[in-house]
C-alpha cells in the first residue's frame, strides 16, 4: 500500500510540474481530522489527474473521484491520555479545520482548539467559575484533551502520506507558567486559525487568542519557522475565525470577523474587517470595513485580484455579493477608503440563514471565479438547497444556480477548489433525509457523510456527481441534536 502511494505521489508531483495546477486548499471542519477529510482533500484539490480523476467521457463534464483510505492527524506520545474521553486518544481532534498547499505538494493543516486547555482548574477561575489553577498540555496526570497547548500545526512532505508537527510546534509539556516564547509556536494558546500560502511559497499561519493575533511564517514546506516566535498582529480583540488570503511575494490579506467597530476606526461599521500587508505580515494596513454577513477571501497566487465573498447583510435573507481588487486590495489605509476595491456585485440569493452555510470563494490563475454556499428556506433542519456562482473573466460576467445534492436533506460547509484547467470540485457535509428508505427529516439515527464531486469547466445549470469520499459516518444525529434542533456537531 505504501509503496503504491509513494509511486502516485512521484506521478503525482510530474503531473503539477508539467500542467501547472493550482494549489489554494480549502476544506469543511470536522470534529476528528481524518484520513477522510485529508484524502479527499487530496482529491478535491486537483493535485493531479493520475491520483485522483478519470478523464470525462465525449458526452460529459463529470469527473469520477477515488480516495485512498483515511489517515488521521497524529498526536505525540507524550500527550495521550487514555482517559480524556476521546473514542481514538492516539489522534489529535479539532473542528473547522484549515488546509492548503505550495506549488511543491507540501501540505499544511490546522484546526480549531476552542481554549480548552488541560488541567482541572484555570487562571481565570474566579471569573470563570471552578477552582484556580494553571493551564497544563500533555501533562500526566492532568487533563490533554487539547494538546500542544491549544496551537496546531501539521505538515506533510509526502502528498499526504504521513504526517507531523511544523517547525516549532513540537509538544510542549507542562503549565503555562512554564511556557515561554523561546518554546515553540505551540506555546502562543491559539484558538481559530487560517493557512495561505503566497507566490514565493511562504506559508502564512494565523491563529487568533480572541484577545489578538499571533502570526506564524514557515519556509521550505514548513520545515523552517521564519521570523519570532508568537508575532502580535496587534489588530482587534473578539475575533473570531479568521480568513487569510496571500499571494506575489509577501502581499498577505487578512479578514477580522469582529461583528464591532474597533475603537480607532469607529467612523466605519461592519462584521469583518480588512487588513492589508505588503512585507508579509510584518505590519497591517486598519480600520477598513467590509459591511455584510459572513465572509471569506481568495487570491491569485501570481496575479493581482484578490475577491472577497459576503453575505449582504446577517440577515435571514438578501444575496450573496462579491467585492473585487485588481491591484492586490491596495489603497485602504490608513484612513477609511475604498482604494482599489470595486463596488460590491451581487452574484446570487439567499432565502435563509443556516447555521453553517456561509459563501466560500475561490479562484486560480487563469481568471477563474467561484462562490458556493448553503442556502436554508425551510429553516435549520429543514431541507437545505446548495448554490454556485461561477465566473470565467474575473468576475465581469456571472452565472450562478442551483446544485442541491439531495432530494431531501442538509449540505452543511460547502467548499469550493479550481484547478488551473478549471476543474471544480465541490466538497460538504451532507446528510441525506432519505437514506435507508427513511421518509422523515432531521431525527436521532441518522448519518452525516463527508461528499464531493468534481465537474471539467461546468457551465450553468450543469450537475455535480456527488459521492460518498469515506464510507465511516462522521457524526450520527443524537436524541438531544433532534430534540433540540441542534446541527453544531460538525
Amino acid at each position: 500500500m505504501r509503496e503504491a502511494i509513494e509511486d502516485v505521489w512521484d506521478n503525482l508531483v510530474d503531473e503539477i510540474e508539467e500542467r501547472g495546477f493550482d494549489h489554494r486548499l480549502v476544506i469543511p471542519g470536522t470534529l476528528a481530522i481524518g484520513v477522510a477529510a485529508i484524502v479527499v482533500v487530496a482529491t478535491l484539490f486537483s493535485l493531479g489527474a493520475s491520483l485522483v480523476f478519470d478523464e470525462p467521457s465525449s458526452s460529459s463534464n463529470v469527473l469520477d473521484l477515488s480516495f485512498n483510505e483515511a489517515v488521521f492527524m497524529p498526536r505525540a506520545e507524550e500527550c495521550i491520555d487514555e482517559g480524556n474521553g476521546q473514542d481514538s486518544p492516539e489522534f489529535a481532534i479539532g473542528y473547522e479545520p484549515s488546509l492548503a498547499m505550495d506549488s511543491a505538494g507540501n501540505l499544511f493543516i490546522t484546526a480549531h482548539k476552542d481554549l480548552r486547555w488541560g488541567g482541572t482548574g484555570t487562571p481565570l477561575g474566579p471569573i470563570l467559575g471552578g477552582p484556580f489553577d494553571f493551564w497544563y498540555a500533555c501533562e500526566e496526570g492532568e487533563e490533554t484533551t487539547w494538546d500542544y497547548w491549544a496551537s496546531w500545526l501539521w505538515k506533510s512532505n509526502d502528498g499526504g502520506l504521513t504526517w507531523g508537527a511544523g517547525d516549532n510546534f513540537e509538544p510542549t509539556p507542562g503549565n503555562h507558567l512554564m511556557a515561554n516564547y523561546l518554546a515553540g509556536g505551540s506555546e502562543c494558546l491559539g484558538d481559530e486559525g487560517d493557512i495561505a500560502v503566497d507566490g514565493e511559497d511562504v506559508v502564512y499561519y494565523l491563529d487568533t487568542t480572541l484577545e489578538d493575533n499571533w502570526w506564524h511564517k514557515f519556509l521550505d514546506g514548513g520545515n523552517t519557522y521564519e521570523g519570532g516566535i508568537c508575532d502580535r498582529m496587534n489588530t482587534m480583540a473578539a475575533d473570531d475565525r479568521p480568513w487569510v488570503a496571500a499571494q506575489g511575494d509577501g502581499i498577505v490579506h487578512y479578514l477580522g470577523n469582529s461583528g464591532a467597530s474597533p475603537p480607532e476606526c469607529s467612523g466605519d461599521v461592519g462584521r469583518y474587517w480588512y487588513y492589508h500587508s505588503e512585507n508579509g505580515g510584518d505590519s497591517f494596513s486598519q480600520c477598513y470595513a467590509m459591511p455584510g454577513g459572513w465572509s471569506t477571501i481568495a487570491a491569485e497566487a501570481d496575479g493581482t485580484y484578490v475577491y472577497v465573498a459576503q453575505e449582504s447583510s446577517d440577515g435571514g435573507s438578501g444575496n450573496v455579493i462579491v467585492r473585487i481588487s485588481d491591484d492586490y486590495g491596495r489603497g485602504t489605509g490608513p484612513s477609511p477608503s475604498d482604494g482599489t476595491w470595486q463596488e460590491p456585485v451581487s452574484v446570487g440569493p439567499r432565502n435563509g440563514n443556516c447555521p453553517e452555510g456561509y459563501p466560500v470563494i475561490e479562484t486560480n490563475e487563469v481568471g477563474t471565479v467561484a462562490v458556493i454556499w448553503a442556502d436554508c428556506p425551510d429553516g435549520g433542519t429543514g431541507p437545505w438547497d446548495m448554490r454556485i456562482a461561477l465566473s470565467y473573466d474575473r468576475g465581469i460576467n456571472w452565472s450562478e444556480w442551483e446544485i442541491t445534492p439531495f432530494e431531501r436533506g442538509m449540505n452543511m460547509y460547502p467548499f469550493v477548489s479550481i484547478s488551473d484547467n478549471d476543474v471544480i470540485s465541490v466538497a460538504f457535509y451532507g446528510l441525506d433525509f432519505d437514506q435507508n428508505g427513511s421518509e422523515d427529516g432531521y431525527t436521532a439515527g441518522k448519518e452525516w457523510f463527508l461528499y464531493a464531486g468534481a465537474l471539467q469547466a461546468p457551465q450553468a445549470n450543469d450537475s455535480w456527481d456527488f459521492s460518498i469520499a469515506d464510507p465511516a459516518p462522521l457524526h450520527t444525529v443524537t436524541s438531544y441534536e433532534e430534540s433540540n434542533g441542534d446541527t453544531h456537531a460538525l
